[in-house]
């Protein structure tokens, strides 16, 4: 269990049954990291955390980046923070692409099918019946229409090039992943080689979804980093 209130903002698209801006999908990628800025802005009283798993630290790292006085911390869990090369990117729009399609024309059943086999989630085979299948209801919860446009709008092939930007980003930035996850435990070393004030947190025997297979030790790392964050910085 966390300590303090928390806040969690819709994304354009995945979620649908929000306000026709929110559920009708997201323009672009910085265009969905500053609707989600203004959001903080707006509703969300300082100080705050940002906290991000997956697509949600690749926004929240975009949050970091773009404005930067929104947080003193933040917690990046499982997070990428952008490719580089046309020829990388291209590949990954036609990868994005094909999810979104499958998405739209076959549904979600089967989109689900094909994600959870991906060897990315492998170390998942393992966790109880319960837990999956809530993660399952959560996935066949989505809204087809605006996931495939999330797909589309704020995959990696669109996404900003962040790596160059870690620099700038001034504020303690706590990286967590799975011991499973030799992928993103590597990019989180390299982005604490280049972020000034930055630690790695591996979660041993969880792989990339550190939420789902770990979440006991996810809180007690993040109410930890509320202890260790200077509420007085901003990135």
């Amino acid at each position: 269990m966390l300590v303090g209130p928390s806040y969690a903002p819709p994304v354009c698209g995945p979620g649908g049954g929000g306000p026709p801006a929110v559920s009708k999908g997201p323009s672009s990628f910085e265009a969905e990291v500053d609707r989600l800025g203004a959001i903080v802005r707006a509703e969300v009283p300082a100080p705050r955390l940002v906290v991000g798993y997956s697509l949600g630290g690749r926004l929240a790292l975009g949050l970091l980046v773009r404005h930067p006085d929104l947080f003193p911390g933040a917690v990046l869990i499982g997070a990428n923070p952008g490719i580089g090369g046309e020829d990388a990117r291209a590949a990954r729009r036609r990868d994005d692409e094909r999810w979104a399609r499958l998405i739209e024309e076959e549904g979600l059943t089967v989109f689900d099918n094909e994600w959870s086999a991906l060897p990315l989630f492998a170390s998942q085979y393992d966790l109880d019946a319960e837990r999956l299948a809530e993660q399952r209801r959560t996935r066949l919860g989505h809204d087809p229409a605006g996931l495939g446009a999330a797909m589309r709008a704020l995959g990696l092939g669109v996404m900003p090039d962040y790596r160059s930007a870690l620099r700038g980003v001034r504020c303690r930035v706590d990286l967590i992943v799975g011991g499973l996850d030799s992928k993103f435990e590597s990019l989180a070393r390299q982005m604490a080689e280049t972020l000034p004030n930055a630690s790695v947190h591996v979660v041993q025997g969880a792989g990339h979804n550190v939420p789902l297979e770990a979440p006991a030790e996810l809180a007690r790392l993040l109410n930890a980093t509320l202890g260790n964050v200077d509420w007085h910085n901003r990135c």
